[in-house]
């Protein structure tokens, strides 16, 4: 509708501010295909906005990176990606996470954060942040100069271009990781949370005056075990029932049907005191950092109110809590005075981590939480995640758009299709050889952040159906090339092909 809106008077010239951000991946490919049949219909440029270098590559003929208010280079899309002429740019190129990066190591970032831009460095705005930087980037403002290519700002342009760019991949090495993982599968691993055939259904009146009801199934039957010290990543396109999944497992919603086994507790029939008695072992980080905290409060107050409920602390010892908890997740500790609006994207995303863990949580649910972030603050958040995971025995369900992200961060990955999980396996395994077909219309969605590289898209027909009127038989056989009758008439079983390598498809590709 936007879009429409946007064309109604015919433009010249559409500007695009982060089209896709939050989008799911299919969902996505739809709109930069829009985007790009738009373009040659009405004969028209676009100025297309994005933290996704992978849609910036696969959408752009010449690119212009800005930081602090400055554009700092401006390059045809190959160049830009092959020979970046400026350090941040190369910088943002070396945060990049693919699917090939290297699970078992931390992703490169940009260290330190974007300057206010009330309190500009002196000289390059750059500097403080570069390690090639000189006394003359101190001091010095560099001038923008054409090349080749385009424009850069810096000093140091001629030297970047004799360096290589060095982006670590590992292109063939899925099936070897796969084998290697299934080869340190414990055999009896420990249950933290397990959901057994849960439902949760929301009411819907069909008009005032109407004495029929339909329900909305958001949830339909799923099973998951969790396992203790794990991180599960959970994708599939948006209303397919992700993040109403986490919020039932925390009982921020409850459950129409089934059980949540917490060791012996059945948290659905769990009474209010319980329930209360264990929000110190399970926490929530929320998609928008910036929403889900009290834009009144200091800092101080916000990650200190977990502690004044659940604690009987005194002022000073939640103080000293609040400020070793900063430092934990990479805060200054002298900024507990500031308010939220005083701190970036990033940082406010640290805020909420912070206060998820400062009951020493066992287990954490990470509704898209690095989703909005520009890849360098997104590979921090990432590494932050994984380090705290190791430090503090936590456990995750990571729900995400963003399958690169998924990749690295996940043990195991299940894909939710309206309100079902129609596959769940380790994840090199699901990455390797993925066995349904939704799964395999994910990955063939997912952009890559190299001009050089093409793929081919499978598109879906249409978008997710309503979960208010569901066809019957398999929930996914209206979009699915490979649908039969058989699909059509009977639903598919939940079975295992594989270790620990499960799906709900009549006709998997094995």
């Amino acid at each position: 509708m936007m879009i429409a809106m946007a064309l109604a008077c015919g433009p010249e010239l559409l500007i695009a501010d982060e089209p896709t951000t939050a989008l799911d991946v299919t969902i996505q490919a739809q709109i930069l295909q829009l985007l790009r049949e738009l373009k040659v219909e009405f004969n028209m440029s676009i100025l297309l906005i994005t933290h996704d270098l992978g849609v910036a590559a696969e959408m752009a003929d010449r690119i212009a990176v800005m930081y602090a208010g400055k554009v700092v280079e401006v390059s045809d899309v190959g160049s830009l990606y092959t020979k970046p002429l400026h350090p941040y740019t190369r910088g943002l190129l070396q945060s990049i996470t693919t699917l090939e990066s290297d699970r078992n190591k931390p992703l490169y970032h940009i260290p330190g954060a974007i300057p206010s831009l009330a309190d500009l460095p002196k000289g390059c705005r750059f500097h403080p942040r570069c390690e090639f930087a000189t006394d003359r980037c101190r001091s010095e403002e560099p001038p923008t100069v054409s090349t080749d290519t385009g424009t850069v700002a810096c000093w140091h342009a001629d030297q970047m271009a004799e360096l290589p760019l060095v982006i670590e991949q590992q292109l063939n090495e899925s099936s070897k990781e796969a084998t290697e993982y299934l080869n340190q599968i414990d055999d009896k691993p420990e249950v933290l949370i397990e959901a057994i055939n849960v439902t949760k259904h929301f009411s819907m009146n069909n008009g005032f005056l109407s004495r029929s009801k339909r329900s909305v199934r958001a949830i339909d039957g799923v099973s998951l075990q969790i396992y203790k010290g794990e991180t599960i990543g959970l994708v599939g396109e948006s209303g397919s029932g992700k993040s109403t999944l986490g919020r039932v497992l925390l009982q921020l919603e409850k459950a129409t049907s089934g059980q949540i086994k917490w060791g012996e507790l059945d948290l659905v029939k769990a009474k209010p005191q319980e329930i209360r008695s264990l929000r110190r072992e399970m926490q929530m980080v929320f998609q928008d950092p910036q929403s889900s905290v009290n834009s009144r409060w200091k800092v101080v107050d916000i990650i200190g109110e977990p502690l004044r409920v659940h604690l009987s602390l005194s002022a000073k010892k939640r103080r000293e809590k609040v400020e070793a908890l900063m430092s934990l997740v990479g805060l200054d500790p002298s900024w507990a005075n500031r308010y939220p609006h005083e701190f970036s994207g990033g940082q406010r995303q640290r805020i909420g981590i912070a206060r998820a863990i400062a009951l020493d949580p066992k287990f954490i649910v990470l509704d898209e939480a690095v989703s909005a972030l520009d890849v360098s603050v997104q590979a921090q958040i990432i590494n932050l995640l994984q380090d705290l995971q190791r430090r503090l025995g936590l456990t995750y369900l990571f729900i995400a758009h963003g399958l690169h992200v998924v990749r690295h961060l996940s043990d195991r990955v299940g894909v939710m299709y309206l309100g079902n999980l129609v596959e769940l396996a380790p994840t090199e395994v699901l990455f390797a050889s993925p066995a349904h077909p939704y799964t395999h219309a994910l990955m063939s969605a997912i952009p890559i952040p190299d001009p050089s590289r093409k793929k081919e898209y499978m598109p879906l027909n249409g978008e997710i159906p309503s979960q208010a009127n569901r066809a019957s038989g398999c929930p996914f056989h209206p979009r699915c090339p490979a649908a039969s009758e058989k699909c059509r008439a009977e639903a598919p079983a939940w079975r295992n092909i594989g270790t620990q390598h499960s799906v709900a498809c009549h006709h998997p590709r094995v």
